[in-house]
């Protein structure tokens, strides 16, 4: 089968979320290295869409000809303590802390990331989150490691900005500048939170110590609704998990690889079975897992997710 003959048998679903997914995160990605450090080139916002299609073109050769594995994105949960305790968090934070608190440790995320890594030939964006993230004693120790990964493109560290990042991490993010970024969810414009967020204190520290950073303001989240005990038929499945901007948030937590943090709260909470993930390390072929993954058209648990439709404030407190 040639090239153009296996490009008419992708799925829709295979096609946006590894191919147009890769594209799109790495015309974000050219984007930031042009902004931060005059980098490549400008990509006009008028010339996006012929982007996305060139560079999905070109992930498509790097599957079939080159037979690469790139990973368009994937997240590390590493602590599910968190500072604020969100009623709509999409990790259900909250409910997973009251019952089954989890901190990765420096050895686990090693382990973890080196069998991945083994397996693949790149992480296109690198997420590390939480719960609070800075929570983790020992996320400079990750940081450090995951930036002398040469396969591993850039890394996000996600945070909420209600603690301030200590001389060791300073250092950590100082070093590797070229390759990390802090990423702060800000939620100045909600009163309650205001005194708890140190937003304008984190952001002097990393304007001092010239360490990169995004701040987008979280305008909108969507109602969690959570779970039905009345599993969706295939077809809404399909369409569900199309639709939902959520696939592209593939979550380490536990040991196991799953589609977002939903699908990882469903089975701590809800005990949904390991059908919803896949595990690392007791996996013999997690290449060939992985890019399963990546063909399927939804996973399991998607059928017993309620989709999101309705729009709330961030951040709102329980």
């Amino acid at each position: 089968m040639n090239l153009n003959e296996k490009k008419e048998n992708i799925s829709k679903s295979f096609y946006k979320r590894y191919f147009e997914q890769n594209a799109i995160n790495r015309i974000a990605d050219e984007l930031l290295k042009f902004l931060w450090f005059k980098e490549g080139h400008f990509i006009h916002p008028a010339k996006k869409d012929a982007y996305i299609k060139k560079y999905t073109e070109e992930e498509i050769d790097n599957f079939y000809n080159k037979n690469l594995l790139i990973m368009p994105q994937l997240e590390f949960c590493i602590t599910t303590k968190c500072t604020l305790k969100c009623k709509d968090c999409c990790a259900f934070i909250p409910q997973i802390d009251k019952i089954k608190r989890s901190e990765m440790s420096f050895k686990e995320f090693k382990l973890y990331l080196d069998k991945i890594l083994k397996n693949i030939d790149g992480i296109r964006r690198f997420v590390i989150l939480g719960g609070e993230t800075l929570i983790n004693p020992q996320l400079p120790e990750m940081l450090e490691y995951a930036s002398e990964q040469e396969k591993i493109f850039n890394i996000e560290v996600v945070t909420n900005a209600t603690i301030l990042p200590n001389i060791k991490l300073i250092k950590i993010l100082r070093k590797y500048n070229n390759k990390l970024y802090i990423y702060i969810s800000n939620y100045s414009d909600i009163e309650e939170l205001a005194a708890i967020q140190k937003i304008n204190e984190f952001e002097n520290i990393l304007k001092e110590n010239n360490i990169k950073y995004q701040k987008l303001k979280n305008n909108l989240w969507y109602t969690e609704k959570g779970f039905t005990v009345n599993p969706a038929d295939e077809e809404t499945a399909r369409e569900n998990f199309y639709n939902c901007y959520r696939t592209k948030c593939n979550q380490v937590i536990n040991g196991f690889f799953y589609i977002c943090s939903k699908a990882s709260a469903r089975t701590i909470l809800m005990g949904g079975g390991i059908e919803d993930g896949i595990d690392i390390i007791n996996t013999k072929n997690l290449r060939k897992e992985l890019i399963e993954f990546y063909k399927a058209p939804y996973i399991d648990a998607c059928r017993y997710c309620i989709p999101y439709t309705e729009t709330v404030k961030p951040a709102i407190q329980m």
